[in-house]
C-alpha cells in the first residue's frame, strides 16, 4: 500500500496510508485524510490509487495543489516526488499496491431499475446509470465516476467505490413480451364468458 510522509513545522514525519481508489484530503472532518492546517481547504484534493499508479486532482482549492513546486489540476504523483497541499509538504513513498474488491453479501441488491427498465445510479436512484464497474458490479451516472486524464494517454474512468476501471453501459431498450395469438384469444374468450355469467347472475 503506498503512503505519504508528512513533514510540517519541523515535527516528526507523519504517515498517511493511501487506500486503493479515491482518497479525499482536506480540512473537513469528513475527509478520508484530515489535515488540520489553515492553508488547507475543506475539500482540497483527491488522491487516486489505481494498481501501481497514483494520481492527484485538485478540487478548486484556495491555495492550490503542487507537485515538485508546480501547480497542478490533475497529474500523476510518482515515488519520491513532493506534494504540497496548501503549506503541508508530503512525499510519496513507494510500496506495493493491492486492489481490494468488496465482497457482496448474498442477496445484496447491486442496482435498481428505473420505470423505463434501465439501470439507475446507485448513488442517485432517479438518474440513469451510464457506467458500470466490472469488479464490484455497481452502476453509476457520469457525476459519480472519477475521471483522470493522463498526459499522452486516454482518460481513465474509475469506480468511486473500489477504484477499478468503469465501462459504459450499453443502453438497449428492454424487450417487452408480446402475447401469442392463442394467448390473446383465450384472454378475450375469458372476458366474454365472465361478462355473460355476470348478466345471468343479475337476472
Amino acid at each position: 500500500m503506498p503512503r505519504l510522509l508528512i513533514r510540517s513545522n519541523g515535527q516528526n514525519a507523519q504517515v498517511i496510508p493511501l487506500a486503493p481508489g479515491v482518497n479525499r484530503v482536506g480540512r473537513n472532518p469528513a475527509s478520508d485524510h484530515r489535515l488540520d492546517d489553515p492553508t488547507v481547504s475543506s475539500h482540497h484534493c483527491e488522491i487516486v490509487v489505481l494498481n501501481d499508479e497514483v494520481f492527484v486532482r485538485d478540487l478548486e482549492s484556495t491555495n492550490g495543489t503542487f507537485i515538485n513546486g508546480q501547480q497542478i489540476r490533475e497529474a500523476p504523483l510518482r515515488p519520491g516526488e513532493t506534494l504540497h497541499v496548501g503549506a503541508v509538504e508530503m512525499a510519496l513513498e513507494q510500496a506495493p499496491v493491492n486492489i481490494s474488491i468488496p465482497k457482496l453479501s448474498f442477496g445484496q441488491e447491486v442496482s435498481s431499475l428505473l420505470p423505463d427498465g434501465f439501470a439507475a445510479c446507485i448513488n442517485h436512484p432517479v438518474a440513469h446509470a451510464t457506467m458500470e464497474c466490472p469488479q464490484c458490479q455497481k452502476t453509476f451516472c457520469e457525476v459519480c465516476v472519477h475521471q483522470i486524464r493522463r498526459v499522452g494517454g486516454a482518460a481513465l474512468r474509475l469506480c468511486p467505490v473500489c477504484g477499478s476501471h468503469c465501462r459504459p453501459i450499453r443502453r438497449e431498450a428492454p424487450v417487452k413480451k408480446r402475447k401469442s395469438f392463442f394467448g390473446s384469444w383465450i384472454s378475450k374468450l375469458t372476458a366474454r364468458m365472465t361478462e355473460r355469467l355476470t348478466r345471468v347472475n343479475e337476472r
